[in-house]
């Protein structure tokens, strides 16, 4: 089997694994496997975890997501958290209420949605952020959603963006 080939076999087991859409991977792969290698090792990002807890990891990971309006990458991520063991209430909580989050996750979620969105950031809260948690987990969280946030702009840059999802913690 060619490299390509097994690359090719992998992303569908992915896909196949968690339901999802890899049709932009795909794409990648097939149009310049060059430029998917790259995409892909740029994968760590947003799974890098050290400090912080993997609940507030994942909350960011999902909340970016969001903020790049991408339903499917978050329903990913959403399949992820479950799979890793995130409490489900806490991840329907963010789905349908995110303000009723406990207040670290919240802080969190916020910041990372506001990062993601482009908005002024509050300062307040990233101190809480740092307090609660630490200054390399904060600097943490800004890895986690900077790499979050490749996968819908690589998606929406191939034009591959265009399905809606509402997003279930049940599937």
């Amino acid at each position: 089997m060619t490299e390509t080939a097994t690359e090719q076999a992998a992303i569908q087991a992915f896909g196949r694994q968690y339901d999802y859409d890899v049709s932009y991977l795909e794409q990648m792969l097939r149009e310049s496997r060059e430029a998917y290698q790259v995409f892909v090792a740029a994968q760590p990002m947003s799974l890098h975890r050290e400090e912080l807890p993997l609940d507030a990891h994942f909350i960011a990971r999902i909340a970016a997501m969001q903020g790049e309006d991408c339903g499917a990458c978050a329903q990913l991520n959403l399949r992820m958290a479950l799979e890793a063991g995130i409490d489900k209430e806490i991840l329907r909580t963010m789905v349908h209420d995110p303000r009723q989050l406990p207040a670290a996750l919240h802080d969190v979620y916020q910041h990372t949605r506001d990062v993601s969105s482009n908005q002024p950031l509050d300062k307040d809260r990233a101190a809480r952020i740092r307090q609660r948690y630490s200054e390399a987990a904060f600097v943490e969280l800004a890895v986690v959603i900077a790499g979050s946030r490749i996968y819908p702009t690589a998606k929406r840059s191939l034009l591959q963006d265009q399905a809606c999802t509402i997003l279930s913690v049940d599937r």
